[in-house]
């Protein structure tokens, strides 16, 4: 891993219960702790407590040849209409911003210093990526500037002197293609970061990594006067979707041709994977074969932990003598959401779209047989 700063995390060594940000350390022996004499574990623990808006900070991918960088970079600028802050601190714009940035950058020295040919047509591209495309969101509402405040700090925080990038703000009020736009109508941040460092070191990102991310950015945005929070989904029993990023943007074409004017646009390719879920929910509700799937074994024993992990931060609550506090954690309990899988997701969107139901219903639905390799927990349509 290259060497980076970060952004400043209170750390507490001493505690029990639930961990509700990483405080750094990574690996499966990282124990999760909770103080409740530390203002920091009490103040993370109320945002939690009290439903504040979660950050996002999703990699969406990364060109691997100078071509898909390039295009890249157009896209999120949307062509040299919207502004590109560099690290800098030039602000760019117009159609030649992709070739200055590529060219600047000496992408083309990356590939010539590590040379893989590109892939034939249905191979696996094994390249390395030459840069990394990375999205800071927040949900809709918060203002578009101290998201870009936000992302600019946590940029620096993280790559400058070490790794070159440049970042554009998408608000959905001014942008000049707002369906295009993957958050919809939440204010976000398209960060593009170099691959390779000033130093020669190569940006690897981890599942850990991200999650140290979240807490930066949303210590970020708390430094704007916006009330983020980077709580891990289980605590708030939330289960992270299996749906790969492609797959969830082919549903929301899926989604968008259905809903809107179909003369202007194309209709898309039938996804195979989400017929095939479909049709297993299809063959649950008509002929009552339940799907042997896995995942759920799993999801519930993430449940249990959890549980365990609330009820000794009630307790460590409770024993110095913050009552409101340890009560507030048992109503919080009481309240999460129940352990679903993807296909019990899918199979709950399914009931509530009743007229779409009954005309699929009066169609006679086969047996499913065949074997999807993506995963077991099936992909909800969002």
């Amino acid at each position: 891993m290259p060497k980076k700063r970060t952004a400043a995390i209170g750390r507490d060594r001493n505690g029990s219960g639930l961990e509700l940000w990483s405080k750094g350390r990574k690996g499966p022996s990282a124990q999760p702790l909770f103080n409740p004499s530390s203002p920091e574990s009490l103040a993370a623990l109320q945002r939690t407590l009290n439903h504040v808006p979660e950050v996002m900070v999703k990699v969406t991918g990364g060109g691997r040849d100078m071509g898909t960088a390039s295009a890249h970079i157009d896209y999120i600028d949307r062509h040299g209409q919207l502004d590109v802050h560099t690290d800098e601190g030039e602000l760019l714009n117009g159609k030649d911003v992709s070739k200055f940035l590529v060219e600047d950058w000496k992408l083309d020295t990356i590939i010539h210093q590590r040379h893989r040919q590109a892939p034939l047509p249905g191979e696996k591209d094994k390249r390395a990526k030459l840069v990394h495309n990375i999205v800071l969101s927040m949900p809709q509402g918060t203002h578009p500037q101290a998201v870009l405040a936000a992302a600019q700090r946590f940029a620096r925080e993280n790559f400058a002197l070490s790794h070159r990038y440049a970042m554009v703000l998408h608000d959905p009020a001014t942008d000049p293609k707002p369906k295009k736009a993957e958050s919809g109508k939440n204010p976000h941040v398209h960060l593009v970061v170099k691959a390779v460092g000033e130093d020669g070191e190569r940006l690897y990102i981890r599942k850990d990594t991200l999650q140290a991310w979240r807490e930066q950015f949303a210590h970020a945005l708390r430094e704007q006067g916006v009330e983020a929070n980077a709580t891990p989904a289980a605590i708030r029993g939330k289960a992270k979707s299996s749906s790969k990023g492609a797959i969830h943007q082919h549903q929301e074409r899926i989604e968008k041709w259905r809903t809107e004017p179909q003369e202007e646009q194309k209709k898309p390719i039938p996804s195979v994977l989400l017929q095939t879920n479909v049709e297993r929910v299809m063959n649950e509700l008509v002929n009552g074969v339940e799907p042997g799937l896995s995942g759920k074994e799993k999801l519930m024993a993430t449940r249990e932990n959890v549980l365990h992990g609330w009820m000794a931060t009630e307790n460590a609550l409770r024993d110095k003598g913050l009552i409101k506090e340890a009560n507030q954690v048992l109503d919080f309990i009481k309240n999460l959401p129940s352990v679903k899988t993807d296909h019990d997701l899918l199979k709950d969107k399914m009931l509530a779209d009743n007229v779409r139901l009954q005309a699929a219903l009066a169609v006679k639905t086969p047996t499913v047989d065949k074997v999807v390799t993506q995963g077991n927990d099936l992909t909800p349509v969002r």
